[in-house]
């Protein structure tokens, strides 16, 4: 899994998004965010989704018959 690094801009239009200003700049708020969203995706990555269908999509599947 590759990794994209949030920008400064992106991060900038984000928090303005959400009214919010980042006084010294966005430059920290990008690399914050970069390495949460990398840690965690490494770890949702691991997560077992398809060893057993989710409740909505086994009902689906229970009333196909």
């Amino acid at each position: 899994m590759s990794q994209s690094a949030i920008t400064p801009e992106a991060a900038a239009a984000l928090l303005a998004a959400q009214g919010v200003s980042a006084p010294e700049g966005a430059d920290g708020y990008a690399r914050f965010v970069t390495l949460q969203l990398g840690n965690s995706a490494k770890a949702f990555a691991r997560l077992a989704f398809e060893e057993e269908p989710s409740g909505y999509t086994g009902a689906l599947k229970a009333n196909a018959r």
